[in-house]
């Protein structure tokens, strides 16, 4: 009994010690470039300035209220993260030649898909966090208190779901050349069905059904709800489906990395550019 404890766990603590320390080292080695002077204007004043130009495009034509805007763009802004970021956690091994070596490791391949995700949803709810936090020094706004923890849930839940869609995306880099292509459609895209900017129930019927199973959407219903003092049931529910939208992106993003991974076992894709 006691020599089999050991070996029965050593495989539990691979998979973690892949996904927190493997994660942390790749995301290093894939953003080394990054330096202050580049993530400030990309990840700080870029979303600000969205947030302001909305609020501002609001109430000039009364289209909603200041809170309407700063909620929506402020947990919209976690998608650059999650989508651009996530495209280059995976695409750009294909594009260093480096994923034919990853891929010949025994490593479990959930703990690296997954481990390189961690970095970027932190990244994501920083870049959330900041808007919310810019909003009240220079908008006036005010969330009501009670609903803060929740909030800050609801932001997580929409960062991690953000983060799964955008591995989605980047698992498409092990095939598709022009992978850019593909995550500038979908960070717009994003931004324009799920409720962002536009109220949801004055958008088509079909791009509504399309909002349901796109991120963002059940997160940003729930963030307004919270922050007008709102925090029942429905709320809750909100943050629920937008973690179940989460899991399913999570989900096909696997499922398309281990078939390109095969796919590209037999045909060497991998090495074309």
């Amino acid at each position: 009994m006691n020599t089999s404890s050991p070996a029965s766990i050593r495989p539990l603590h691979h998979f973690w010690r892949v996904f927190l320390i493997g994660g942390l080292i790749s995301y290093r080695a894939l953003f080394y470039w990054i330096s202050p002077w580049q993530y400030v204007p990309t990840m700080l004043a870029a979303p600000l300035f969205q947030i302001l130009f909305f609020v501002y495009l609001g109430r000039a034509t009364g289209v909603a209220s200041t809170g309407f805007f700063v909620v929506g763009n402020a947990m919209q802004i976690c998608s650059m993260a999650g989508i651009y970021g996530m495209t280059m956690a995976i695409a750009n091994e294909r594009q260093f030649q480096t994923l034919s070596p990853i891929l010949a490791t025994p490593s479990n391949r959930l703990a690296i898909f997954l481990g390189r995700g961690l970095p970027v949803l932190i990244t994501g709810l920083q870049t959330s966090c900041f808007g919310f936090l810019a909003s009240a020094l220079l908008l006036g706004f005010r969330p009501v208190v009670a609903g803060l923890p929740l909030l800050l849930l609801a932001v997580t839940v929409t960062a991690a779901s953000c983060t799964g869609f955008g591995m989605a995306l980047g698992s498409l880099g092990l095939r598709v050349r022009d992978v850019w292509l593909v995550s500038n459609i979908a960070y717009f895209a994003v931004l324009l069905v799920c409720g962002v900017e536009v109220p949801l129930h004055q958008l088509p019927a079909a791009v509504r059904v399309v909002a349901q199973v796109l991120p963002l959407t059940h997160g940003i219903a729930a963030g307004r709800l919270l922050a007008a003092g709102r925090s029942g049931g429905t709320a809750l529910t909100d943050i629920l489906l937008e973690f179940l939208v989460g899991v399913t992106w999570v989900a096909v993003a696997y499922l398309l990395f281990r078939y390109f991974e095969r796919a590209g076992r037999r045909t060497g894709a991998f090495d074309r550019l």
